[in-house]
Order: structure tokens, then C-alpha cells, then sequence
């Protein structure tokens, strides 16, 4: 992931909302496992998830002296590849005004509830 954000013409970019103040994120701290690597895993999950019904079976705990309380601790299942293509498209779907913003990982999350609490309709005959 530092790797693939270092080569990435767009900053990570974290907005402070209780300063105002827009934050930039190197690519070491971005991908750093007590840094901003479980948000960016988790967003991938959830457009993995939303793809194929399964997750990659992350596992995150809480690391008090981590960045935001959490660190990655592994990732159980599915390949590097589906792991990095899914966390690659939630970056691209984050991305906006120049930069990967952190904080859209959230608009993510929200659709991917949304959709999953909202029943969907089938077609044929009712029980």
C-alpha cells in the first residue's frame, strides 16, 4: 500500500473536524498498520463485500497508541491481489479535489448500510 501511494500523484488527505484543518498524510503513516491502514482495508472490505458477499476477514483490534485507537493485526482470507484491487477501488472512490480524502471512506460505509438494510424486491410470486 506505501508503495502504491507513493506512486500515487494524489496526497492522502484527513479533515479535522474539530479544527477545521486539512491534514496531509504521508504515504508511510497512510499505510501503516497503526495508522491509516485500517480504514483504508476496511473500505476495501466493504467494496469487496458489496461485490461478493464475502469479506477478507480482517482483523483489527484496538491499539490505543495507534493513530486513530486501531491497528491490523491480518487479514485471514482471499488472496493479496483481491485485497489490494478492492482497497484500490475504494481509494479511487475516495478520491476527489486532488486528493485521496480519509474521510470519504465513511460515505463508503454508509452506502454499503444503506444498501444492505434496504430490502430488495423480487420477482415471481409472493408465499
Amino acid at each position: 500500500m506505501q508503495a502504491l501511494l507513493s506512486r500515487d500523484p494524489l496526497g492522502v488527505t484527513y479533515h479535522d473536524r474539530s479544527t477545521g484543518d486539512v491534514l496531509s498524510v504521508n504515504p508511510e503513516a497512510a499505510a501503516s498498520r497503526t495508522g491509516l491502514l485500517p480504514a483504508f482495508l476496511a473500505a476495501g472490505q466493504v467494496v469487496w463485500r458489496d461485490l461478493t458477499g464475502a469479506g477478507f476477514d480482517l482483523d483489527v483490534v484496538r491499539d490505543p497508541s495507534a493513530l486513530f485507537g486501531f491497528r491490523v493485526r491480518g487479514i485471514g482470507a482471499s488472496s493479496f491481489a483481491t485485497v489490494m484491487l478492492a482497497t484500490m477501488e475504494a481509494t479511487a472512490q475516495a478520491s476527489r479535489a486532488g486528493a485521496i480524502v480519509v474521510n470519504d471512506f465513511n460515505l463508503i460505509w454508509s452506502e454499503a448500510a444503506r444498501s444492505r438494510a434496504t430490502p430488495t424486491s423480487s420477482t415471481g410470486a409472493s408465499p
